[in-house]
């Protein structure tokens, strides 16, 4: 990382979700490990008039203004030289991370998730944000999202992957094949192998060698292994190989941020699930 300053931003934003209990998780983590109360420095979330009618886009107001507040936090600490690690908070926050470092600089992402986020208010069945956050960031849905802190995609499709998908709505899946983004499934990295489809995704966001955010949804976790999220799904891949994901990409391009999002605590079983985003978060600061 070449001595760039960690910068923990935490967005204890819910509203883009199904169920609640996503706007303690920093509370929580910071209960169970303490070290980190003085270092997050928390986006707070107010609360906008909502058209409660839009069935489509729930709590689109308070998402996009809490989103473009986010986005201009993530821009400061950017362009300072940090790197800026957003912790949620449901997955919507994504949407001004990237709008954010995107104002910077131009980059590709890396998007680790048991779902493909890739809905708008056209192919939704649920309303939630948190599962519209990419295609906005790619041009995809309603100005409100798709001009997050700046008009216009943050992002060009050839330097976006998908990594360990699970779960995908029909329209959805179309959309991400009509826009050409590459999406590993689970069951392809189960059945080609972890060391294969990581590096092979490494690669393909290695070819116009720009920075990469990566963006982290708890729930690509097995959720086995990793109890405290909302949504979870079937099989996933390791918590060490989360871990690795890390190590591999930060050892293999220039890292410019990171999402770690949708940690639940109330539907945690044990600490099992704080405790991993402290490891991800150690696992950044050595690299």
């Amino acid at each position: 990382m070449e001595g760039r300053k960690i910068d923990l931003i935490g967005v204890p934003l819910h509203y883009g979700a199904s169920r609640c209990g996503i706007e303690y998780g920093i509370e929580s983590l910071v209960e169970i490990c303490p070290e980190y109360e003085k270092r997050i420095e928390i986006v707070e979330v107010e609360p906008q008039k909502e058209d409660f009618g839009n069935k489509k886009l729930k709590f689109l107001n308070t998402i996009s203004k809490t989103c473009n507040e986010l986005a201009v936090r993530t821009e400061r600490s950017v362009r300072e030289g940090k790197l800026p690690i957003i912790m949620g908070g449901d997955h919507a926050i994504a949407l001004g991370s990237i709008a954010g470092v995107s104002k910077e600089k131009k980059i590709g992402v890396l998007w680790v998730d048991a779902h493909g986020d890739f809905n708008t208010e056209d192919t939704t069945e649920s309303g939630h944000i948190h599962g519209m956050p990419l295609a906005a960031s790619l041009g995809y849905g309603t100005d409100k999202l798709t001009n997050c802190h700046y008009e216009g995609s943050k992002l060009e499709v050839e330097n976006v992957v998908l990594f360990g998908i699970r779960s995908l709505d029909e329209d959805e899946e179309k959309l991400i094949n009509e826009a050409g983004v590459r999406c590993y499934k689970y069951s392809e990295i189960a059945e080609r192998g972890f060391e294969v489809c990581i590096a092979e995704a490494s690669e393909i966001l290695a070819k116009n060698n720009l920075d990469i955010h990566i963006s982290f949804d708890l729930d690509s976790v097995d959720p086995l292994e990793v109890t405290g999220v909302s949504t979870p799904v079937k099989d996933g891949i390791s918590r060490e190989e989360g871990k690795e994901i890390f190590r591999y990409m930060f050892r293999n391009h220039n890292i410019s941020s990171v999402d770690i999002v949708e940690y639940n605590p109330l539907y945690e079983e044990r600490k099992e699930t704080a405790e991993y985003v402290d490891e991800l978060i150690k696992r950044i600061e050595a690299q």
